[in-house]
């Protein structure tokens, strides 16, 4: 008997592809799906323990605060489906400038009909050490959030091996 597709969990008919009802739940799928990533891969590639700290109150304009061998990184996540249509331009909370070594991640996910997730990733950080992406926009007095844009990440989607050197550095111990 063949198998309808459309009635796979993750098929055509996956109810996440209709609207945002579900939205803050999906983000928060993909905080995870993330965080299980770079906790694989730096414990078991590059050795290293990653300290994971969540605010209690979504003040401070990040979501994250990441710290490996004594680089502490505050991290706001965005998420976005993969097969998603229309701009390409995130509201970032201001407050993001005002902590040391700021950064972006933007997920970008897809989930097959046997309902395996992939996840993609752009990032952005406020002073990047990469010449083709522009510098975040400069903190207006007042404003509660600045954007960014498509040409504020770098300019490939990277996996999880290509973000942890971009989060942390290069590995200090010998896989």
């Amino acid at each position: 008997m063949a198998i309808n597709q459309a009635d796979l969990p993750c098929g055509p008919g996956m109810p996440l592809l209709k609207g945002p009802k579900d939205a803050r739940y999906v983000e928060n799928v993909m905080e995870h799906a993330l965080l299980s990533e770079i906790l694989q891969h730096c414990w078991f590639i590059r050795r290293d323990r990653v300290e994971v700290i969540r605010p209690e109150v979504d003040a401070g304009g990040y979501d994250l605060v990441l710290e490996v061998n004594k680089r502490v990184r505050y991290v706001q996540l965005k998420s976005r489906w993969l097969g998603a249509v229309g701009p390409r331009v995130l509201k970032i909370n201001s407050r993001l400038q005002d902590h040391p070594d700021p950064c972006v991640v933007w997920i970008f996910w897809q989930v097959d009909p046997a309902c395996n997730l992939t996840l993609k990733y752009k990032y952005s950080e406020k002073v990047s050490s990469h010449s083709e992406v522009p510098r975040w926009p400069e903190p207006v007095p007042e404003a509660l959030t600045f954007e960014l844009r498509w040409r504020h990440f770098l300019p490939d989607f990277l996996r999880t091996p290509d973000l942890v050197p971009l989060l942390f550095g290069p590995a200090t111990h010998r896989a």
